[in-house]
């Protein structure tokens, strides 16, 4: 049972490591460029994480499938929610990431 939560949980918070990284190699070294990788970061650490469910899902039964095709909206708002909700993992690992950012930089001075 400790496996079925933490592994999760540790997936969720190396996601948004990798992610705020990958991030920030793209947007300049600004105080804009650190608003909008904290943005862009948050929005792919919650489409990654709603998707990630949706995997779970699908396999453990094929059926949810048929759901997903019959329902699109309702589907992808339910799995936008558990994406969300899985924020109180992923937000404040993501939060450190964006914030000790400024160290990383090589040509601004922070």
């Amino acid at each position: 049972m400790i496996a079925d939560l933490l592994l999760p949980a540790f997936g969720l918070m190396l996601l948004a490591v990798l992610v705020a990284r990958g991030v920030e190699v793209l947007v300049p070294e600004t105080l804009a460029g650190l608003a909008m990788m904290a943005a862009v970061s948050a929005l792919l650490c919650w489409g990654l994480a709603s998707a990630g469910f949706a995997l779970l899902y699908v396999q453990e039964d094929a059926r949810v499938l048929t759901l997903l095709a019959d329902a699109p909206t309702a589907s992808a708002g339910h799995f936008l929610r558990l994406g969300g909700r899985a924020a109180l993992i992923w937000a404040p690992i993501l939060l450190l990431v964006v914030s000790t950012a400024p160290r990383r930089w090589k040509t601004a001075v922070w």
